[in-house]
Formats: structure tokens, sequence, C-alpha cells
């Protein structure tokens, strides 16, 4: 064989042993979990997997979208989507989030909520469907979180729970949620959901508690007005002898924490509006009264609130518009 024949026959030999050698490391990589090497000594664990977050069903990228294809009719069994009501430029509905299973502890749970989702022609009523499912996702991961740290010596005991259903009424040009339910994470009784959403509806923004009521209402007259308003008006849910006064209010609650200001109590109110032209103000149990109590409520017209309540809400929730329309019965 001549010199240059044994070359090209080596230099050959040489490539394919290269090769089979690359492939094979290759597929050891591959096989092999990417982390970092560990220092001498050290013990590695694989990360605990946390409770996933269960999402709404149907999924979809603009959930306004679920809402316009609901159909118009009840129908038996419900539809993945359900159609609350419908008005003269926009429709409620509601779709479900639920769950069950145990956590990493072992401790069993079960998720039932509902989220509410809006239609309307104005494309931001999609930002605003964000804002609502964000809050939901919130309070869900929340909870999940809550049932993984619980260890596995509790595990045996009640499930813990999460339920939350939203109430959604019309007021005006304004759409009004309430939130309801119950979220149970152990001890000796769970705690009690009251949270509410109000909604422009013309511009599909939500106003927060400072946007219905006017900075006045933060100063000392106005905190100090407002207190006395919403203190003889105020019962506890579970339970008319439970009450209140200005008072209490002004000094922070039953048991003030922190610095105290007139307007302190504001941080705990939960404020919507509804029909006929009225306020709604929520304090959570513990606040004002023993647990048994309940929530804290007191219903206020708005036309007792002048100096206290922004004008331009109230005429959004006084606006004469054509009443919600239901949806049609079974096969209407």
């Amino acid at each position: 064989m001549s010199t240059n024949r044994r070359m090209t026959l080596v230099l050959l030999v040489a490539v394919i042993v290269a090769g089979l050698a690359g492939y094979l490391a290759r597929q050891w990589g591959a096989a092999a979990p990417h982390s970092a090497t560990p220092h001498a000594g050290a013990t590695t664990h694989a990360p605990a997997k946390s409770t996933p977050v269960p999402s709404p069903s149907p999924t979809s990228d603009k959930p306004s979208a679920w809402c316009a294809a609901a159909p118009n009719v009840v129908t038996v069994p419900p539809p993945k989507v359900e159609l609350l009501f419908s008005t003269g430029t926009w429709r409620s509905c509601t779709t479900k989030v639920t769950r069950r299973g145990a956590g990493t502890g072992g401790v069993q749970y079960k998720v039932d909520a509902t989220l509410p989702v809006f239609w309307s022609a104005n494309p931001a009523v999609d930002a605003l469907n964000s804002a609502i499912r964000s809050r939901l996702d919130h309070d869900v991961k929340d909870f999940l979180a809550a049932v993984d740290e619980t260890t596995s010596d509790v595990a045996q005991g009640p499930a813990f729970t999460l339920s939350e259903q939203p109430r959604i009424n019309q007021v005006g040009r304004l759409a009004v949620i309430q939130f309801t339910g119950q979220e149970y994470v152990g001890g000796s009784h769970g705690g009690v959901i009251d949270d509410w959403i109000t909604i422009d509806t013309d511009t599909w923004t939500i106003l927060d508690k400072d946007q219905i009521l006017l900075p006045a209402a933060r100063h000392t007259a106005g905190a100090t007005r407002l207190a006395r308003l919403l203190a003889p008006k105020i019962r506890g849910m579970n339970g008319g002898s439970c009450t209140t006064d200005a008072e209490t209010l002004l000094a922070g609650g039953q048991t003030p924490e922190g610095t105290v200001t007139p307007s302190s109590y504001q941080k705990h109110m939960k404020v919507g509006l509804q029909f006929g032209g009225e306020l709604v103000v929520d304090f959570p149990p513990y606040y004002l009264f023993a647990y048994g109590c309940g929530i804290g409520s007191a219903t206020l017209d708005l036309r007792d609130l002048r100096g206290l309540i922004n004008p331009a809400t109230v005429a959004l929730a006084t606006a004469h518009v054509a009443p919600e329309v239901a949806p049609s019965p079974f096969g209407g």
C-alpha cells in the first residue's frame, strides 16, 4: 500500500472515531440532568413542585370573545360560559375555575370559584377582563401557597377550601360586582370573602374607593362626618344586635393597630354601589364586631353624601339606561 493511501485511511478512521465519540457525548449529555456541579459534600434535592393554579375553561387570549359567543338561551347542561344578562351595550357572563387535589404536604384542597367576564364593542373591555382574572389568580395562588406550606401532620384534618362567587349588577352606566365566599386554610373556622369592583362601562375602567369618594372624605372633617353617617346604619350580617358607633370607627376599630388617624377606618372599607342610588360600605369580621357577627355592612343614600362622594360617580350610578335583559328561558 502506498504511503498516500495509508495516510488517507488513517485520516478516515480518525474522522469516524471522532464522530462516534461526539455522538456518544451528546447522548450522555441529553440523558444527564442539566445542573451545576455541587461542591464536595453537598446534597442535591429536586425542587418541590407547587400546586398549579387552575385556569378558566375554555381558555382564550380574549375572554370577552367567550361572552360574545355565549348562547342567548339557557341550556341544559349549562355551557362552559354562562350568560347572565345583556344590556343595550354590554354583556355579562361567567365561567368556572375549579380544581381539587392534594398539596405538597398531603393536605386535600378544593377550589370552586367563578370568574366574571364582560363583552362590549369597546376593545378596552379586554384589559378589564384581564384585571379581573388577575385578581382571581392572585386569590387562588395565595390559597394554594397556604395549601403547599401545610405540613403532613395536619393532612388528615378537614380539606382546605376556597369558594368564591360574583354577583353582577347593572347600576346606571356602572357594572358592579360583589364577590362573596369562604376560605378555609386550617384553624377553628374559615375566612369570609367580601369584595366589590365598580366598573365604568363607558370606558371599561375600574373605579377604586378613592375615585368613588372625594378627597374631602379622607380629611379630618370629612372622615368624621362620614363615620357619623355610617355608624348608625352598620349592622352585623349574622345578627341585628351587632352594632357599633362613630367613636369606634374613628378610633381605628375595636383593636386599633399602629398610628390611627380619623380616616384610618377607610382602609378597611369595601365600597360598592347598588341600584336605586345607594352606596354600600362593608367592614371585615373582627374589625368592629366579634367573628360571629360576620361582616359589618351599611347602606347610604347617595344624596346624603354630598361633598363626600364624587359627583361623576353619582351621575354614572343614577343614569337612566335601558334595564338589563335576562337570558331567554329554556329553548325560548
